[in-house]
């Protein structure tokens, strides 16, 4: 069957570049009332002519922009994806109109709109892709998405973990599919549902399901292990006629490690003056609250495996795991005391981790810290764990604003890996951003502290008996 010229998203992508631009220059519009009133025609007409003139540029490097960044894609986009995309589009069409300007020597198109035009894009551009995405949510029905999966064991746990995640994404999910059930996999891939691959299906299947997908133009979803963050991003060179995917050291380059470590300096003294009233509040709650010192030391790993001591408000009470042993906090914790959860919830016992981050011991960004006793069991029973550890520890990453403190150590492990291979200045810009909206967030566990003490307890029976 032919198809289509026009189809609906064709429309409304054509509908968003258009509204895009509009957005663009109605932003500009703002920013010149802003910095010189509606006085147009006795104060602005000079300053707007050199601005029409450069209208051609702006609205060409508007659409370019967005179709780079795949803006009018709003097929299962969260809302923070829209954030980060309105700050990035909103930063390099800037940087674009002031070069343009320089080459074009339009010096009255003042920098002052120009400047003050970013925040003014920021917000319009914004709100311009939240309408978007409400209609796009509206357009199209929920769509079905199906678990394939090696065991009902397997397949459960992933349908706990990212339930929560499916009605902002307008996802339900059918009935799930064990793998070797080869006939059921085939008609879900060919009634078009989305499939999802658990991470337990062996690389030749998923390989297969893959094809299938890809034959079908069905949607696929992938838990990405190791060797598959390693392809993120690589280089592609061609040896005579043979393609070749060129996997770089998981590591920063010497550039970086100056820019990030010049980076933490100045924004770990910035937040040591800014939060220091809030400190000082926090430790005198502390001394009244609860018998123990203030700040809580523990020895923790950072870069290239090398200890050091980590610096918090103390949430617990004193000698929290005389009777408990090492186990990773939860909900309901009774080590923690009510002062403790508040400072958890609004990470306030963080804080002090700045001084690490200023004699150079952490990173502002990088992988959350472990204590060493974690790491030995780690690196033994998760393959690539002590990839980690090729950039310093951080007091927030990526892997700490997409999950909660007890994420699996695999989960996390994944967002490490990521943030590594794909560093940059403005990653950690977006990352530190996302912190802070992350403060709001209701969820800081996934599961209760007894659930976690069990694991604690199963594990150290299983070492016994060996």
């Amino acid at each position: 069957m032919k198809p289509k010229l026009f189809t609906v998203p064709h429309i409304f992508k054509l509908i968003f570049f258009i509204g895009l631009a509009v957005v663009v220059h109605l932003a500009y519009l703002t920013s010149f009332t802003v910095v010189f009133g509606l006085d147009y025609e006795n104060t602005i007409d000079h300053n707007y002519d050199a601005y029409t003139t450069l209208i051609p540029i702006i609205i060409i490097a508007t659409i370019l922009l967005a179709d780079i960044l795949q803006m009018p894609r709003f097929f299962r986009k969260k809302n923070i994806d829209v954030v980060s995309q309105s700050l990035t589009f909103s930063f390099i069409l800037t940087t674009i109109t002031l070069s343009a300007k320089d080459l074009l020597e339009k010096r009255n198109f003042p920098r002052s709109v120009i400047v003050i035009g970013f925040i003014v894009l920021v917000i319009y551009v914004f709100i311009w892709e939240m309408i978007c995405a409400m209609i796009s949510h509206k357009l199209y029905e929920n769509g079905d998405l199906v678990l394939i999966g090696a065991s009902e064991r397997t397949i459960n746990a992933v349908k706990n973990k990212i339930n929560p995640s499916l009605p902002s994404l307008d996802l339900k999910l059918s009935e799930p599919i064990l793998y070797s059930d080869r006939t059921a996999v085939r008609a879900a891939i060919r009634r078009k549902s989305e499939i999802f691959i658990c991470p337990d299906v062996p690389e030749d299947v998923k390989s297969e399901i893959i094809l299938m997908c890809a034959k079908n133009k069905t949607v696929a979803y992938i838990v990405p292990q190791f060797y598959e963050i390693s392809l993120y991003k690589s280089r592609l060179i061609h040896l005579n006629d043979l393609m070749v995917f060129i996997l770089d050291r998981m590591e920063l380059s010497f550039e970086q490690r100056i820019v990030k470590r010049l980076f933490d300096i100045v924004f770990s003294i910035f937040a040591l003056i800014l939060t220091s009233p809030i400190m000082l509040v926090s430790a005198i709650i502390i001394k009244c609250t609860s018998k123990g010192p203030i700040f809580f030391k523990q020895e923790r790993l950072t870069l290239d495996n090398k200890p050091y001591n980590i610096y918090k408000f103390r949430t617990m009470v004193v000698d929290a795991e005389a009777k408990t042993g090492a186990v990773i906090s939860g909900k309901n914790d009774p080590r923690v005391t009510p002062f403790g959860r508040f400072l958890r919830r609004s990470k306030i016992d963080e804080l002090p981790q700045f001084i690490n981050v200023l004699i150079g011991e952490m990173s502002v960004v990088g992988p959350r810290s472990e204590r060493p006793e974690f790491v030995s069991n780690f690196e033994k029973e998760i393959p690539g764990y002590s990839q980690r550890f090729a950039v310093k520890a951080g007091i927030t990453g990526l892997a700490q604003i997409t999950g909660n403190y007890d994420t699996t150590p695999q989960d996390k492990l994944r967002y490490d890996l990521l943030y590594i291979k794909n560093y940059s200045l403005l990653q950690d810009l977006k990352i530190i951003f996302s912190t802070v909206r992350a403060i709001f967030t209701p969820h800081l566990y996934n599961k209760t502290f007894k659930d976690n003490q069990e694991v604690y307890v199963a594990n150290n029976d299983v070492k016994n008996e060996q």
